[in-house]
C-alpha cells in the first residue's frame, strides 16, 4: 500500500490522490481511500471508476495550479529586474506546495479524456511563458534558453522541491529559495 505523509490535519481527497498517484502510478481505488482515511465504498460512491478519479484530479490540478498563477500577479512588459525576480520567487513558492498536481498532469495521460481539460492543461503554461520571455527582457532569466525549456526546469525543480519536503528532507520554508537558486544559479560551482 502505498503510503502519504500527510503533514497537517485534514487534507483533500483529491490532493491525497495526486500525491498517491503521483508515487504510484498504478495504485488502486483501495490504495487511494486508505491513504484519504476514507473507505473504499466512500470514494466508490464519488469516483466509481479509476478513470473517474483521474479526471477530477486532473480537474482538480488545472484549477488550483492556475488560480494559483493568477494569484501570484506577475509582473509584465513595464516590470523591473528586481520585480521579475520577485515575482519569479512569488510563482516558485506558490507552486511548491502544488508540486504533487503538476507532476500528476505531466505523468498521467487523463487529459486525453476530456478535450476542454487538454485545452486548460495546455493553457496552463501561457502566463508563464509570457513572465518568462519578460524576465529574459528584464536581464532575470539568460535569453538565449528557450522559454519551454525554462518552464520545463521550473516544473522540474518545483516537483523535486514538493517532494523533498513531502519525504522530510527539506524544510517548506526553505524549498522555494532552494528551487530559486538553482534555476537562476544551477548548481556548478565555477570550477569547470
Amino acid at each position: 500500500m502505498v503510503r502519504v505523509n500527510i503533514r497537517s490535519g485534514r487534507r483533500d481527497l483529491l490532493e491525497v490522490a495526486a500525491e498517491v498517484l503521483t508515487t504510484d502510478p498504478t495504485a488502486s481505488l483501495g490504495d487511494v481511500a486508505a491513504a484519504a482515511g476514507i473507505s473504499r465504498t466512500t470514494l466508490h460512491s464519488r469516483y466509481p471508476k479509476r478513470d473517474d478519479l483521474l479526471l477530477a484530479v486532473s480537474r482538480d490540478a488545472v484549477a488550483r495550479i492556475s488560480e494559483g498563477i493568477a494569484e501570484v500577479g506577475l509582473p509584465g512588459a513595464d516590470g523591473t529586474a528586481a520585480e521579475h525576480a520577485d515575482g519569479l520567487r512569488r510563482l516558485i513558492a506558490t507552486l511548491v506546495p502544488l508540486g504533487a498536481r503538476m507532476h500528476f498532469l505531466l505523468r498521467h495521460s487523463s487529459a486525453d479524456l476530456d478535450a476542454d481539460l487538454a485545452a486548460n492543461v495546455a493553457a496552463l503554461d501561457e502566463p508563464i511563458d509570457a513572465f518568462v520571455r519578460e524576465a529574459q527582457r528584464a536581464g532575470v532569466v539568460k535569453p538565449e534558453l528557450a522559454p519551454w525549456w525554462v518552464i520545463s526546469t521550473l516544473y522540474s525543480l518545483t516537483y523535486a522541491a514538493w517532494d523533498g519536503v513531502a519525504a522530510g528532507r527539506l524544510a517548506p520554508l526553505d524549498a522555494p529559495s532552494q528551487v530559486f537558486d538553482t534555476l537562476l544559479g544551477g548548481i556548478g560551482g565555477g570550477a569547470a
